[in-house]
């Protein structure tokens, strides 16, 4: 079970003084309404986040949406961690959005996919990681993979291969000449490999893990670090990030499904994000 919470715009004297928290049905969600607002001192909201973590464990509820002010809120989100309790912050959609993030500099680029060249940099063959390499070999003219191991993924390469005629290139070196790939997906590399890849200059990289820096002097090319999505409103609630409500939606949903819900949502990258902001479609021309 996954719960909502979020801060009470008017707060009544009795909640306040004993550190009450309202429980409310919205739909399908459960939202917890805390006792605090802007307004609230440290201590005071200390008290009834520690109050609310016992509530948790009490209840055996593990997973939790925070609406986007308490998000921001290191010393909050410090003490639900400490309480062994997974706050959603949209990395694992982020995993799913590969291929969506793909199509939507190809746009930008006003490029055809089916002509381009993508190489990935990915360690982990985890079954997210794995449909996305299919779903990126399937469309894309030339799909290279760098990894410090091969052997991971021998089996989808040859599967590719051998059942689907598509080639892809694999190799552990990290001296790879990159300088034909249209975009330079990192799956999960650390900031310290990434720069030791002979990155192009003009490359458009897409960091997954979002706060990788690309070191050299020279580039000026692309770094994507983050985005925003478009989702259907039913998923929407006011004062929730968009993306983590989406990610509560799929989030217990096996891998295959989690990508049928993406598709059958329609799910739009709204806006690319980059070092310095907003990434204009102009900067890929």
């Amino acid at each position: 079970m996954i719960m909502y919470v979020r801060q009470s715009e008017e707060i009544k004297f009795l909640h306040k003084i004993f550190n009450i928290f309202r429980v409310e049905k919205l739909d399908d969600k459960t939202i917890i309404n805390l006792p605090i607002n802007k307004k609230s001192k440290n201590k005071k909201i200390e008290k009834v986040i520690q109050k609310l973590s016992q509530y948790f464990n009490n209840n055996n509820i593990k997973i939790v949406v925070l609406e986007q002010t308490l998000m921001e809120n290191a010393n909050i989100k410090n003490i639900i961690y400490s309480n062994n309790i997974n706050i959603l912050d949209g990395t694992r959609l982020d995993k799913f959005l590969v291929y969506n993030l793909v199509q939507k500099i190809y746009q930008y680029k006003k490029t055809n996919i089916q002509a381009g060249e993508i190489t990935l940099l990915i360690n982990e063959n985890d079954d997210i990681n794995v449909e996305t390499i299919i779903m990126l070999a399937k469309e894309i003219k030339r799909l290279n993979i760098i990894t410090n191991d091969i052997k991971k993924f021998r089996k989808i390469v040859d599967y590719l291969y051998k059942e689907l005629g598509i080639l892809i290139k694999l190799s552990n070196n990290v001296k790879t000449n990159l300088r034909s790939s249209d975009i330079i997906v990192n799956i999960d590399f650390p900031e310290e490999i990434v720069n030791k890849l002979e990155i192009p200059n003009n490359a458009v990289v897409l960091n997954m893990p979002k706060n990788i820096n690309i070191k050299s002097k020279k580039f000026s090319g692309i770094n994507i670090k983050a985005w925003e999505i478009e989702v259907p409103d039913k998923y929407i609630l006011e004062r929730f990030n968009t993306s983590i409500m989406y990610e509560a939606s799929l989030y217990t949903k096996p891998v295959m499904k989690v990508f049928e819900q993406i598709q059958n949502d329609d799910i739009k990258i709204k806006k690319l994000i980059g070092v310095n902001g907003v990434i204009n479609a102009k900067e890929f021309i």
